[in-house]
C-alpha cells in the first residue's frame, strides 16, 4: 500500500509544482505520454494492492478507474483555479483516463487470478 500511496502523492505534488519556464520536449505531446504513464502506474499499483490484500474483481477495478479519473479531473480543476502557474487541459484528462483504463485492462488480463 505504501508504494501506491507514495505514487499518488507524487502525482499530486508534480501536478501542482510550478512547471519549468521553457520545458524542452523531445517530441510533440511528450507531456501527454507522461500523464498516461503516471495514471497507468497509479491504477497498476492500487490494483496490485487490492489483489494481494482485499481481493480484486471487475467491480473494484471499475471503481478504481473512476477514482483515477475523478482525481485527474479534480487536479485539473485545481490547476485552473488554485494556481497561477498552471491551467487545466482536457487533453490531460483524456491521457490520464486512457492510462488508467489501459492499466486496468492490462492488469485484469495478465494478473487477475
Amino acid at each position: 500500500m505504501w508504494l501506491a500511496l507514495c505514487w499518488t502523492c507524487l502525482i499530486l505534488f508534480l501536478s501542482f509544482k510550478a512547471p519549468a519556464l521553457n520545458p524542452k520536449y523531445t517530441f510533440p505531446n511528450e507531456d501527454k505520454v507522461v500523464h498516461f504513464t503516471f495514471y497507468f502506474v497509479f491504477v497498476f499499483l492500487w490494483a496490485r494492492y487490492l489483489l494481494k490484500n482485499r481481493g480484486l474483481n471487475l467491480k473494484k477495478m471499475m471503481i478504481l478507474i473512476l477514482i483515477a479519473i475523478l482525481i485527474s479531473v479534480l487536479i485539473e480543476i485545481g490547476q485552473e483555479f488554485l494556481t497561477t502557474n498552471r491551467s487545466a487541459e482536457i487533453e490531460d484528462i483524456i491521457a490520464n483516463s486512457l492510462g488508467a483504463t489501459s492499466s486496468a485492462v492490462f492488469f485484469y488480463r495478465f494478473f487477475k487470478k
